[in-house]
């Protein structure tokens, strides 16, 4: 049998080549095509390097973000606020000028523009106004705040912008623009906002009141408020805190109370606002005293809520001073666990307390009448 020739059907043998070495990477190199998508990488390799690399950025943004609103923003403010300060110093004078300003919106011409009158002023808040003719005063818890005032047509433009209108989320402070503050009107009830932030600035020093309590406010009963036109000093008389959240309770609206249409409608509300406070120092209020109420938000209980401090003009006929051995600190509990001071519904609930009742002195209120 003839031998079978199989040569024909063996496989031409195949030209491999060596694989190719990857080029060695230095430590730069190496460092970076672990972080970052690589030539050679793996498809999965590439994506789980990339949902690092955008973890980082969010990570580093936000610190920033952190830092900004922390720290630097901290400066800024502190740097601001004391420029208003050193801008007051430096223009300080008793002198009064005499001024051409527009009037008050409701008092035009017959072509219904706004007409020019002369007006006298304090010399020393004029370098403010001419910055910002929404300026209307200056407020004053010397040390803690100095600060200028603006009052613009509604209570949201200055909680965002600041003193020179430029956009800023703290804000400035500012005072309600219900309460018309001219060089011949003052609200009944002055009321003036201002943030509450970390940066302790605007009204965080108020804080104050209700953390050292009765030792701070022996040092501090005296505020002042010059108007652009004239200079006010206030004693003041309530310092509380309350609920703006109807779920949490009743809600004291002091925000609505501008003006007071009666003794009655004076006395009840400045009763309410006594049953509230952390203090009582003696000072005496009656129906036709101006008032001056700071209102900032607080955060120590609850959300929604307000710390506000309540102030009487000092009369003609007082001098500056309080006797503080008579002040009366109304904080805490009584003996029965009830709470001395008028709170709501969910502090009642989380303390398992109930609100003692009305304690202050009537006297407090001359002729006062409860309802």
């Amino acid at each position: 049998m003839p031998e079978l020739d199989l040569s024909s059907n063996k496989k031409a043998p195949v030209n491999r080549r060596p694989p190719k070495k990857r080029k060695k990477m230095g430590p730069v190199e190496t460092f970076l095509s672990g972080i970052f998508p690589w030539k050679g990488d793996s498809a999965g390799e590439a994506v789980r390097k990339i949902v690092l690399l955008v973890s980082v950025i969010v990570l580093f943004t936000a610190g920033f973000i952190m830092l900004d609103f922390y720290i630097f923003r901290d400066s800024r403010n502190n740097q601001e606020v004391q420029s208003y300060a050193e801008q007051k110093e430096e223009n300080a004078s008793d002198d009064v000028i005499t001024v051409i300003m527009d009037t008050d919106d409701d008092d035009t011409s017959e072509n219904g523009t706004s007409e020019k009158k002369k007006v006298e002023i304090l010399a020393e808040y004029k370098s403010f106004y001419d910055r910002n003719n929404d300026f209307v005063g200056w407020i004053e818890l010397y040390p803690y705040i100095q600060m200028p005032v603006v009052q613009y047509t509604d209570n949201e433009y200055y909680l965002h912008h600041n003193f020179d209108g430029g956009p800023n989320e703290n804000g400035t402070i500012f005072a309600d623009y219900q309460g018309k503050i001219t060089a011949d009107q003052m609200p009944g009830n002055l009321l003036l906002y201002g943030h509450n932030l970390i940066t302790n600035n605007f009204f965080q020093p108020l804080s104050h009141y209700r953390k050292e309590g009765m030792e701070f406010l022996k040092h501090n009963y005296l505020i002042q408020f010059d108007t652009l036109y004239n200079r006010n000093r206030y004693f003041v008389f309530s310092v509380f805190l309350t609920n703006t959240n109807e779920q949490h309770g009743e809600v004291f609206r002091y925000w609505n109370k501008i003006n007071f249409s009666s003794k009655s409608d004076f006395d009840n509300f400045v009763a309410e606002c006594l049953d509230r406070s952390y203090f009582y120092t003696g000072v005496d209020l009656e129906y036709g005293d101006e008032l001056i109420t700071l209102s900032t938000c607080d955060f120590s209980m609850f959300n929604d809520m307000r710390l506000v401090v309540m102030a009487r003009k000092v009369r003609d006929n007082e001098g500056l001073t309080l006797d503080t051995s008579t002040f009366i600190d109304n904080s805490g509990f009584d003996e029965n666990g009830n709470v001395k001071r008028k709170m709501f519904d969910a502090y009642y609930r989380n303390y398992a307390c109930e609100w003692a009742g009305r304690k202050w002195d009537r006297s407090y209120i001359k002729d006062f009448k409860e309802e």
